[in-house]
């Protein structure tokens, strides 16, 4: 775990010595001022100070202290550079993970737990890399230093102080189990937490219209008081255990006084030595007492990088096509599944069973079927999102597995079934899928999805906020703009995924006036179980429990009698519009 949590920082070796020189410039500063302070009142004692000597020790004196502040100024800065350099090239790196691993693992881990190991875990590692690791250092060489350093007055109370010095270490492997232990519960219980209460949040609608805000807020009551109780626990054991080091350090201090003054009576060293040993005795524990205070933010830091690395040791999707071929745009972007298999994870049951059809370059493409039929699953697939358990879909003639990843998706303008507006304004939505686009470009799309009437309706036209999530606007809105969206984007496939589930019946007929046009020049698949949208397909795919059960064209299906028509009948008994369309068929 150690190795792990050290390149995890991949902190430069140049920043933490120069935070470990910096506190070693630091502590030369406090010894001169020590030295100077045990000269002077040992002068003073004596009766032999001059007022010469004692003008010329304060100059020197604030000289040094004057020092001694930049250079704690120094200090801080670096250990703040470290911390911040850290804290961003991990967020970076877990942002990067997170775009690229499988969708299995977002898919089960809580969004909450997420957002808190990138906010708080990443902060606590920052103090561990910026206090904690150059401290570790620090400790070893400063008591070595001042060893050193007192051994040229006295060797004999030297050699005792610095045998002392190890019994705070051994203090802290003592309690470092049970700090850790502490530690893991209450970072486990705090992600906990976070996680319930932006679930909470986000759904805060659908609790009040069920009625249970109250007994969620009991609840939430419930895991705050855990909390509550685990960060107690944790305040208690860093408590604890800084009172065992205080009390160490104090009594390794006590001890020295007490030397010198002993050593003093007894003739063994002089008084400028032993004011000496009376001030200097601190600093041989101060360091590790120091490390000891920011051990428990190292624990922290070591509970919060076992969710990072958790997160970071994610196997990427199809990590074999980063450098896979480019997909060379053409005019075949026929897609193909080959006896396609998947399933969401080895203890679920199979999503698609041996899938094979065909969607033509030109052509609109539909999947009907009912929910959970494994519809949007194949959209999920052509746009590399999930990887098949066993068969082959093909872009033209290439597998796409072979193809460069982020080449493909370029390829390809989707527009999900719960498509998403980032906020900000309508055009900054519009801009993700081409940067450079004209307003006369935007109001065209925005035109075709059936949208541009609405946005003229608003003060701001274009450049309309729209709030977190887009709540300010209807779904039908949304998924219009999401339209938008990938008609801008103008790639050579696109792939609806229930586009028309939110939008009223004469946008819809606009919309699938328009669609056929588009799809002259594309590849087009349109997912959806909303049987009116696809009457005037190309070819109709349909799915059931996961087989193609059935392709052919409207009329062809009806006659057939099947799974399609069973569909279509059951539709046209609860909608009049169905019964109208089917006599014109």
């Amino acid at each position: 775990m150690s190795n792990r949590l050290f390149s995890l920082g991949n902190i430069s070796a140049r920043w933490v010595l120069g935070k470990v020189l910096t506190d070693l410039l630091i502590l030369l500063t406090t010894v001169l001022i020590i030295d100077k302070v045990a000269y002077i009142v040992g002068l003073v004692v004596l009766g032999t100070i001059t007022r010469e000597l004692l003008y010329s020790a304060v100059v020197i004196m604030v000289i040094i202290l004057i020092c001694r502040i930049v250079l704690s100024w120094g200090s801080s800065s670096i250990a703040f550079r470290i911390s911040a350099k850290v804290k961003l090239m991990i967020r970076d790196r877990i942002y990067s993970k997170l775009l690229n691993i499988e969708l299995d693992y977002r898919d089960a881990k809580k969004t909450g737990a997420l957002v808190t190991t990138t906010i708080e875990g990443v902060e606590a590692l920052g103090i561990f890399y910026g206090r904690f690791f150059p401290q570790l250092f620090l400790s070893i060489l400063i008591p070595a230093a001042l060893y050193c350093y007192l051994s040229f007055y006295t060797q004999q109370i030297a050699m005792i102080l610095i045998l002392c010095v190890p019994i705070i270490p051994i203090s802290i492997g003592l309690v470092q189990r049970w700090v850790r232990r502490v530690s893991k519960t209450h970072w486990h219980t705090y992600e906990d937490l976070n996680a319930y209460f932006l679930d909470s949040i986000q759904g805060i609608t659908t609790l009040k219209l069920l009625g249970l805000t109250n007994r969620r807020t009991e609840k939430i009551s419930q895991k705050s008081w855990d909390f509550r109780n685990k960060t107690m626990k944790l305040l208690y054991t860093n408590l604890t255990s800084l009172l065992v080091m205080d009390l160490i350090a104090l009594l390794g201090t006590a001890l020295g006084i007490t030397l010198a003054l002993l050593y003093f009576e007894s003739g063994m060293i002089p008084l400028p030595v032993a004011i000496l040993v009376l001030l200097i005795s601190y600093e041989f524990f101060r360091p590790l007492r120091q490390l000891g205070s920011y051990f428990h933010f190292a624990m922290q830091g070591i509970s919060a990088s076992k969710s990072i690395l958790e997160i970071l040791n994610q196997s990427e999707e199809f990590e074999n096509t980063s450098e896979g071929e480019k997909c060379v745009p053409g005019v075949n972007h026929d897609i193909k599944f080959k006896e396609v298999w998947y399933s969401y994870g080895t203890n679920t049951s199979i999503i698609l069973r041996g899938v094979s059809f065909i969607a033509k370059t030109g052509k609109i493409t539909a999947i009907v079927g009912q929910s959970g039929s494994g519809k949007t699953t194949i959209a999920d697939l052509i746009t590399m999102l999930y990887k098949p358990q066993s068969g082959q879909i093909l872009i033209g003639d290439r597998d796409i597995q072979t193809i460069n990843r982020e080449e493909l998706r370029h390829q390809i303008a989707m527009v999900p079934q719960n498509p998403f507006l980032f906020y900000g304004s309508i055009r900054d939505n519009l801009l993700i899928a081409k940067p450079s686009a004209t307003d006369n470009e935007l109001n065209l799309v925005c035109k075709k999805a059936g949208i541009l009437n609405f946005i003229n309706s608003l003060p701001r036209r274009l450049d309309s906020s729209l709030t977190e999530q887009a709540k300010n606007i209807s779904k039908g809105q949304i998924q219009r703009i999401a339209i938008a969206r990938a008609l801008l984007k103008d790639s050579p496939i696109l792939i609806l995924d229930e586009p028309t589930s939110n939008i009223d019946a004469g946008n819809e007929v606009t919309f699938l006036q328009t669609l056929k046009q588009i799809a002259m020049m594309k590849t087009t698949i349109l997912i959806t179980h909303r049987l009116s949208t696809i009457l005037d397909s190309d070819r109709i795919v349909v799915i059931d429990d996961g087989i193609i059960v059935d392709e052919g064209i409207h009329n062809e299906l009806i006659a057939r009698d099947g799974v399609y028509a069973e569909l279509f009948h059951d539709q046209a008994m609860n909608d009049p519009l169905y019964r109208t369309m089917m006599i014109e068929k």
